[in-house]
């Protein structure tokens, strides 16, 4: 029912309120009748709504008049009129305040979709509370619209331009070393080996979103891996995001250094999934080589790490 009336044809009525204030306590409740139709369209762009000078004639075609209509006669006024939802509604005294009782139905049904009450101690708070209390009677309405809209707002998004790209992460794990006598402690006769321990690493990268889903910048990623001679991994180069609703995976290579002035290549790869924007949370595999004079690939030390923890990206 409610997804039937976000027709962007949709035809409102605001009918006048009943009067019920004691004589020498009343004030304009016509005023009040053209505030709610305003704030209807304000608060319901797409529709259509009816004016007093409308109604009037509409129902005088149909052979009614206004003060004719009260009680369960508001529904079949709003048919009449060719309405498809109507809001009425009566303005009061109850004790110190003013009370402006409204209700919203639909006529193709008859059925009550919401209501409220405005009030005040005057005339002018019972008129700055008007707009607060006709949004909460549009509520059913406007919660359904905002799909379309996040839509609207998802699609210009997906068009936009290039647009800033920052990531940074923090990360437990573990490391495996691999190398020879320089890195690991090997006695003079051993030539490689390898040791895992415990990685800490830190990282952060920063480019440019090319639309919504991918995004291309420069990353730098430390593993420190604590063996004997606490290894300082440090990797650096090109990284692609690719955005996948609340994920996003990220693929980097570069060069690497190991605590050396020779480097080496390296690659990362990291995984985020966005529990509350904008943390999120990070799993990564980080790879790094010392080459040595001979060529990029030559070398005997490597450190691979595989760690966990948490990201913020924008």
């Amino acid at each position: 029912m409610i997804l039937a009336l976000l027709l962007a044809t949709q035809t409102v009525a605001v009918l006048e309120f009943r009067d019920k204030v004691p004589r020498e306590q009343r004030i304009d409740a016509a005023y009040l009748s053209d505030q709610v139709r305003s704030a209807v369209k304000e608060l319901l762009p797409s529709a259509k709504v009816i004016t007093r000078e409308n109604m009037l004639v509409l129902l005088e075609a149909s052979g009614k008049k206004l003060e004719e209509c009260e009680g369960e006669c508001e529904v079949d006024t709003g048919r009449r009129i060719g309405a498809d939802l109507v809001v009425s509604g009566e303005l009061l005294r109850f004790g110190s305040q003013y009370k402006l009782n409204m209700k919203l139905h639909d006529t193709r049904s008859g059925e009550l979709i919401s209501g409220t009450v405005a009030s005040g101690a005057t005339a002018d708070e019972l008129d700055s509370r008007l707009r607060a209390a006709v949004g909460k009677l549009l509520s059913p309405l406007m919660q359904n619209e905002f799909p379309d809209r996040r839509a609207e707002a998802q699609k210009v998004e997906e068009n936009q331009g290039i647009r800033p790209a920052l990531s940074a992460h923090a990360v437990l794990g573990f490391g495996t070393l691999s190398g020879d006598s320089r890195l690991i402690g090997l006695t003079l006769t051993e030539t490689r080996g390898s040791e895992s321990a415990l990685t800490l690493g830190l990282g952060a990268d920063a480019g440019v979103r090319l639309g919504r889903p991918f995004s291309l910048g420069l990353f730098v990623d430390y593993a420190g891996v604590q063996t004997q001679t606490s290894v300082n991994a440090l990797v650096y180069g090109l990284c692609g995001r690719f955005y996948f609703g609340q994920a996003a995976l990220a693929l980097g290579a570069g060069l690497s250094h190991l605590g050396t002035n020779i480097a080496g290549p390296g690659a990362m790869a990291a995984f985020d999934y966005v529990i509350y924007a904008p943390v999120a949370l990070h799993t990564q595999a980080l790879y790094a080589h010392e080459s040595d004079v001979g060529g990029l690939f030559n070398g005997a030390n490597s450190v691979f790490s595989f760690a966990a923890g948490v990201s913020a990206f924008y």
